[in-house]
């Protein structure tokens, strides 16, 4: 309110201005008269300018000042949210691992102690995914992560990919198609490359049940577009937006146990340390598409 009366009141000082020159110029009043005034409302619209400058100025800095504060508030909210996660899906396999060997080691588990050892190996499997997952999100975040790239055949990626997953595909009931183009080239980090499309794939296995799932490659405009699409549980608008958050679970009731919920984060700072991009089209009860673009060559 303050600063449109300041526009109102330098408006009038200049149009007075405008008009006690045109008067002094057509009636030849006292020179020196006019000259003082001249300077006095030169001086009151510079203050008032200068005053405005300066409001503007204090605005923007509370305004950057709010939006820090929000942002600092956030981090917090998702340290706490990392940490009260990755307690969580750490507290599972340690106590399993914990009751398991306390059961070995007062003989309670006769007749199942190979059971009992592929357990307490399994548990320790998913908590050291669950490590992993952890530092390696920091080190892209930090901007630490290896990056060596090389020209690859994604083609024969993938189709060892779909045979390394299909067990876990097969227990969800699902079926797997591979339609990529024959020689499909990206250039990009090939164990980065690997882990965006296990992810991606181990997504796409979970949100779904008996249904399909298809992969596929090809060549658009010099540039390799990759796509997985499921007949899964589909997602809305919002969790899409949601999904690169770290620890998001858009349906905490499918994640598989011991997981750190970090994939899909993990997927989107992989793919833009490799200059790609990734697009993601869903539909509730219909499926889900995920589309990465890479480079075919050093651009």
């Amino acid at each position: 309110m303050k600063n449109r009366w300041l526009e109102i009141i330098l408006k009038v000082l200049s149009v007075l201005l405008f008009l006690l020159t045109s008067w002094a110029l057509i009636n030849s009043a006292n020179i020196a008269f006019f000259v003082m005034l001249v300077i006095v409302i030169g001086l009151l619209i510079t203050t008032i300018t200068l005053v405005m400058r300066q409001k503007k100025v204090t605005v923007q800095q509370a305004d950057e000042i709010a939006a820090l504060k929000q942002q600092i508030v956030e981090q917090r909210d998702e340290e706490a949210t990392m940490l009260a996660n990755v307690s969580h899906e750490m507290r599972t396999p340690l106590t399993t691992i914990t009751g398991l060997a306390e059961g070995l080691q007062y003989g309670v588990m006769d007749g199942n102690e190979q059971r009992s050892y592929d357990l307490i190996k399994e548990e320790a499997d998913r908590l050291t995914r669950l490590v992993k997952s952890v530092l390696s999100f920091e080190r892209m975040r930090q901007g630490n992560a290896e990056n060596q790239a090389e020209t690859f055949n994604v083609t024969l990626l993938i189709g060892e990919l779909i045979e390394k997953m299909w067990p876990q595909a097969n227990k969800f009931g699902n079926e797997i198609q591979n339609l990529c183009e024959p020689d499909v080239y990206v250039y990009a980090a090939v164990d980065q490359v690997e882990r965006i499309l296990i992810n991606i794939l181990a997504n796409a296995i979970q949100f779904t049940k008996n249904g399909i799932i298809t992969v596929s490659a090809k060549d658009v405009a010099g540039k390799t577009h990759l796509f997985v699409t499921d007949t899964g549980i589909g997602m809305t608008a919002n969790q899409i937006d949601r999904m690169w958050q770290r620890y998001y679970k858009a349906d905490p009731s499918r994640t598989i146990k011991g997981e750190s919920g970090l994939g899909m984060s993990i997927v989107r700072e992989l793919i833009k340390a490799n200059n790609g991009e990734i697009k993601v089209t869903s539909k509730v009860d219909v499926g889900t598409t995920f589309e990465v673009i890479l480079p075919q060559k050093l651009s």
